[in-house]
């Protein structure tokens, strides 16, 4: 047959319609192909089925460490859960919502043998995770990931730079329409330090020049990041001064993230031994955010995982008659 079943398109074109939306906006494929932009997503979505039904039963083998995540794909709190495999840098599964329900349709997808093989699920400190591993693969050692860990770090300084940032406009020390320096800094804020431009650069020291709290609710972060880099004996003593200096700085957000980490002390150091790259799982979860952007226009969530597995979960889409 020349193409899939249900399509009035070739398949070569449904290839080609599918590597373009991986890259583009839907519109702009649309454009481009001059079909219909509601026929995109249905393309994606067979193409995607064909090259996951090629990898058969094979799809979930191998499994040793995997890390799992829930996505925003939507203002009001809708969810994506994802499941990703750290060893090969891909995604392996995802479906709408989260929670132990929805995590265990996972499992349930997986043989005996496949749930047996995984040794590390990474994620962050969400009960129903740990009840999930615990049920369907009591062997895996459950790891806080770093990524999440920093996050902790990132979210709670956000709101410190906002609530500076409201004070600032309450008190009129910013004028209406003024540029605000606070405001403006909050990239500078969340990056990592050897990421900053001079430009970012010269907005942390306006920072620390004008406002005390946010710039200690900034060494804070930076400090969490670099104990996350040493090793496990090094980090322990670190980490317990950063949970007491969290604690005791009286910076709202900051309190509650000490003690927070004072009662996961043991499973920090655990994720430190267990040596899993920050990085890789940072790229994926940027990777699937920056897909998730492109497809704003795609109401059929089914629609929407076909382009992220297309774009990030290891599927071989070539472009016709580029093989």
């Amino acid at each position: 047959p020349w193409a899939r079943r249900k399509s009035a398109y070739t398949y070569d074109f449904e290839q080609q319609v599918a590597w373009l939306s991986v890259h583009a906006p839907r519109s702009a494929v649309s454009a481009l192909t001059r079909v219909d932009w509601k026929s995109v997503g249905p393309i994606c979505r067979r193409v995607a089925d064909d090259l996951r039904a090629e990898q058969g039963a094979g799809l979930f083998d191998h499994l040793r460490s995997i890390g799992v995540d829930e996505t925003s794909y939507r203002k009001g709190h809708k969810y994506m859960t994802v499941v990703i495999d750290h060893d090969r840098g891909r995604v392996v599964w995802m479906h709408p919502g989260h929670g132990e329900k929805v995590f265990d349709l996972f499992f349930q997808q997986l043989t005996p043998a496949q749930r047996a093989s995984i040794q590390v699920i990474t994620g962050d400190g969400a009960r129903w995770i740990d009840e999930c591993a615990f049920r369907w693969c009591p062997q895996a050692e459950r790891i806080l990931d770093g990524f999440h860990i920093v996050s902790w770090a990132t979210d709670a300084l956000d709101k410190v730079r906002t609530a500076a940032w409201r004070e600032a406009r309450k008190t009129g020390t910013t004028r209406k329409g003024a540029k605000d320096p606070i405001k403006g800094a909050r990239w500078a804020l969340l990056k990592n330090e050897g990421d900053l431009t001079a430009g970012q650069k010269a907005q942390l020291e306006c920072v620390a020049n004008t406002n005390e709290t946010l710039w200690e609710a900034y060494k804070l972060k930076e400090r969490l990041r670099m104990i996350l880099k040493q090793t496990a004996d090094e980090a322990a003593p670190m980490l317990r001064q950063w949970a007491a200096d969290a604690f005791l700085s009286g910076i709202p957000g900051f309190v509650p993230l000490g003690e927070k980490i004072a009662r996961r002390h043991f499973d920090i150091l655990t994720t430190i031994r267990s040596g899993l790259s920050n990085a890789r799982l940072e790229a994926i979860n940027n990777k699937i955010k920056t897909t998730i952007k492109i497809g704003y226009g795609y109401r059929n969530l089914d629609n929407l995982i076909s382009l992220v597995m297309l774009k990030c979960g290891g599927l071989d889409l070539q472009l016709p008659g580029r093989q």
